[in-house]
């Protein structure tokens, strides 16, 4: 069978008005998804070069003792930022000052959004270890030592985890428990850590036994 000119115009109509629709949205979708990803990824840029530069003037009026403006520029970077990594980061420095400034509330309150919202791991675990400090602190050792448990894994923080474990059980007067942290954490340590003299001193404290 032979097909005229004619016929095979009308074919061509006839495919358009079936699938040409479709096949325009799908082109357009298409179009649609590249550039919006492309301006996506160039708004996310943007944001982190923002971030950056932001917490560098934080820490640069931390540094110059300006920490009223300090505390601004961080509560910007959390408020604006959440979604880069320098808002995890102004987090744990506004606990810090929160906590020069003996403000207990406000340190948990930032030290609680750094655990619920940075992407780091680091700062997540900071974050948890300096909160289970404050529990510490102020005698809520049950609070502190679940923190220390909650972690499955940690790695490079194995011995800070113990640590805090074995300060939540001293402070519960669960020696041997607070002894067996101790050990396990300098076991975590290697020889030259800066950290094993103050948990040497944290075993001797608690008496009975040798540190190492």
């Amino acid at each position: 069978m032979v097909y005229s000119d004619q016929d095979e115009l009308e074919k061509l109509k006839q495919w358009w008005k079936n699938y040409g629709g479709a096949l325009l949205l799908g082109v357009l979708l298409g179009l649609a998804l590249l550039f919006g990803n492309k301006y996506w990824q160039e708004y996310r840029e943007k944001q982190r070069l923002e971030a950056s530069e932001l917490y560098a003037q934080m820490l640069d009026q931390v540094q110059g003792g300006r920490h009223d403006a300090a505390r601004t520029s961080g509560n910007r970077l959390v408020e604006e930022y959440a979604r880069t990594p320098y808002a995890g980061m102004a987090a744990l420095m506004l606990a810090r000052l929160a906590v020069e400034a003996n403000d207990s509330a406000a340190a948990r309150e930032h030290l609680e959004w750094a655990i619920a919202n940075a992407d780091d791991p680091a700062v997540v675990h900071t974050a948890r270890l300096r909160l289970g400090q404050l529990h510490v602190a102020s005698g809520e050792y049950e609070a502190a030592l679940a923190l220390a448990e909650g972690v499955k894994k940690a790695p490079g923080f194995e011995a800070d985890y113990l640590e805090l474990k074995g300060d939540a059980y001293a402070g519960m007067q669960r020696i041997a428990e607070a002894r067996a942290a101790y050990r396990e954490a300098l076991q975590k340590l290697a020889p030259e850590s800066a950290g094993r003299q103050l948990i040497e001193m944290k075993l001797d404290d608690l008496g009975g036994a040798e540190a190492g």
